[in-house]
């Protein structure tokens, strides 16, 4: 490039001289200095001050005289050729110099702890020109940007963010000058940051702010720091102490190499155990950034969700999985008593079943994102979650499948204590670490729901909850079995599937009903065991499902109760010569066509042959064959007492006197004369 200017300044004499004998050529100045833009920067979106994309171009790294410079002419086409080198003074005023300087000095800076090609760097600072003249002189492109694909959206956020702050912080530790170059086309414009003399000061932050902003537990106030001149920290040059932002009073330092280590840690906070140096250059102030970890603790408390009678073991169709707990976290000490009205931050998590280390299938939460359900997001220092110092609470939201809330409580492993509703814990300090008070496991459990269930006895013929005949729908006896996969406790004992777990009677109406709360949550089967007296037991049962707590499962309406057919049998009677007492008829006399009457003798309705007889009333008439043999089928009268009497004799007899009797199994025979 040397050689380049020598050639050109060779060139630019020649001209001169020609100039001088002919006049035909330009002359330039003493002041007239090259400038081009000899490689591609990238692309630039115009954006104007409502957000608004204009539009784009592809703009170039420019030189002047071989050193980068910078466009201050947005949207106006650069020429290549010499330019008028004037100080920017004459053209801007020493605060606009000062600011666009420092904004380039701090993408120099920035640059060094990030990774940025020579374009990127570029491309930053020329938008930060333009950015800043867009305010002086009123453009309205203060927003003008690097296309996203040449430079990140969050770098180029970070970096037009943070270079307003640092040329306002640092506008008085900077000698800050420049030059404008004046001719055809774009100007340009070149800007510098020297530093001044300066002196040395410590910030310290938090390193996990999200942790420690707004939380009165931490404080960034009293840290102290002592200042040595020698790495072996044994020569002392100074000290620092900070206030509540974290910033330390500022000492004079001569220039040179300082080495800066903490000696009191501020409140909340791991000490610093890393020395830190500092390089003091004569007339800047050197400020030494530290950060503290602020102390937090794992979040240990691990809650298993248990069943009152059974422990971690469900009970029926019931289940421990699922069961939310509502998580508070709040940044300051308190107890359940005196809780703020808003927690910092809010959890839920739900127990979900893990195999423990004894083997077993244990339902368990924690504050993690393996079981989290909704709310805010989990503090994390390390990549780990953790719990600042505060307090947490938590309590049970919404209980499992077949679970009550109402009546749940938690007890700490090794206790006996039941606590109902919240429980409260702090995070506390304990030397250079945070721990949490209480114990790191609880169960937490929750009564099953319990109901009941009521059926109704009813005849299969009339199906009406009432008896036919002299029979009865009382003393009917039905078993109740479990259909659970898992085990249910009724009564104090635990029932596996497929047993009987209770049975019950019906009462004079056929009415049979448990408890409200005997039967766990879950799927059962309800059968017949032992008919009531004049009926069969039926080979039918009703499955049902017990849902709600107290509630008895109503079976009694026609199409869920079971229905037993009535004992039914017939009658045969033999028709006899009275004198003879033989079946065979004397003389011309015949023993066919005798007509009997059967009379229902119950207090009770029978159905016979689809119609429905009450007491006293003919329920039916049969007549002899030539044998003298009338019989009634044998599933055709209900289990009673009946009359059966002559209501015609047959050719060359007289009529018999009604018969009284009992029809109790299924044929009865009887012989008359």
């Amino acid at each position: 490039m040397k050689k380049r200017k020598s050639f050109m300044a060779g060139i630019l004499s020649l001209l001169l001289a020609v100039c001088t004998l002919f006049g035909s050529l330009p002359v330039y100045a003493a002041e007239q200095v090259y400038t081009d833009a000899p490689e591609k920067a990238g692309t630039i979106v115009k954006v104007r001050n409502d957000g608004t994309e204009d539009s784009s171009f592809s703009e170039s790294i420019m030189n002047a005289d071989g050193e980068t410079a910078y466009c201050i002419q947005l949207g106006k086409l650069f020429e290549p050729g010499y330019k008028t080198k004037k100080d920017a003074a004459t053209e801007m005023t020493q605060e606009q110099i000062t600011n666009v300087a420092l904004c380039l000095e701090y993408v120099n800076q920035y640059a060094k702890e990030h990774s940025l090609s020579k374009q990127q760097r570029y491309l930053l600072k020329q938008c930060l020109v333009w950015r800043r003249l867009s305010v002086y002189l009123d453009w309205g492109y203060n927003n003008v940007r690097p296309g996203y694909d040449e430079v990140p959206e969050k770098v180029q956020d970070e970096v037009f963010k943070n270079a307003l702050a640092f040329a306002k912080e640092n506008k008085n530790n900077y000698k800050c000058y420049g030059y404008v170059y004046i001719g055809s086309g774009q100007n340009l414009g070149q800007f510098f940051a020297e530093k001044n003399p300066g002196k040395g000061k410590l910030k310290k932050e938090s390193a996990n702010p999200a942790i420690t902003d707004g939380n009165n537990c931490y404080s960034l106030s009293g840290a102290e720091y002592t200042v040595y001149s020698d790495k072996d920290c044994t020569k002392k040059a100074g000290s620092f102490k900070t206030d509540k932002n974290g910033v330390s009073d500022t000492i004079e330092l001569n220039e040179g190499t300082y080495y800066v280590k903490e000696t009191k840690a501020p409140k909340g906070f791991s000490p610093d155990s890393k020395v830190h140096s500092v390089k003091v250059t004569a007339g800047e102030t050197a400020t030494v950034k530290v950060t503290d970890i602020p102390k937090a603790a794992a979040p240990m408390l691990t809650l298993e969700k248990l069943d009152a009678e059974t422990g971690s073991t469900p009970q029926g169709a019931a289940s421990l999985a699922g069961a939310q707990f509502e998580w508070h976290y709040y940044d300051g000490y308190y107890t359940k008593d005196n809780l703020p009205s808003s927690p910092t931050r809010t959890w839920v998590t739900q127990t979900k079943a893990e195999k423990g280390s004894d083997g077993k299938i244990h339902y368990v939460t924690a504050l993690s994102d393996a079981y989290k359900v909704s709310g805010d997001a989990f503090y994390t220092q390390d990549g780990k979650t953790v719990l600042p110092l505060g307090t947490i609470t938590v309590k049970e939201k919404q209980a499992p499948i077949g679970y009550l809330l109402e009546g749940a409580y938690l007890q700490e492993s090794g206790k006996t204590e039941k606590i109902t509703g919240m429980y409260a814990a702090q995070i506390k300090e304990n030397g250079d670490t945070a721990q949490l008070s209480g114990a790191n496991s609880a169960s937490a459990s929750d009564q099953v729901i319990h109901g009941g269930v009521k059926i109704q006895k009813r005849d299969a013929d009339t199906g009406l909850p009432k008896p036919q005949g002299a029979s009865s729908l009382e003393g009917t006896e039905f078993s109740i079995t479990s259909l659970n996969e898992n085990p249910v406790t009724v009564n104090g004992k635990s029932y596996a599937k497929g047993q009987a777990v209770l049975t019950m009677s019906t009462d004079a109406s056929g009415l049979a009903s448990t408890d409200s709360r005997v039967l766990p949550y879950g799927h059962y089967k309800i059968a017949e065991t032992k008919a009531p007296k004049g009926y069969l037991a039926p080979d039918a049962s009703v499955e049902f499902d017990i849902k709600e707590d107290g509630k008895i499962v109503d079976l009694t309406d026609k199409s869920n109760s079971i229905s037993d057919p009535v004992i039914r049998g017939g009658i045969k009677i033999q028709k006899r010569d009275a004198e003879t007492k033989g079946t065979v008829p004397q003389g011309n006399a015949s023993l066919e066509n005798a007509e009997f009457s059967i009379v229902s003798l119950n207090e009770q309705p029978v159905m016979v042959n689809g119609t429905l007889y009450e007491k006293n009333q003919t329920v039916l008439k049969i007549r002899s064959d030539a044998s003298g043999l009338a019989s009634a089928p044998a599933d055709v009268l209900p289990y009673g007492h009946y009359q059966i009497s002559e209501s015609g004799a047959p050719r060359g007899y007289i009529r018999m006197n009604p018969a009284p009797w009992s029809l109790t199994s299924r044929k009865t025979e009887k012989s008359l004369t």
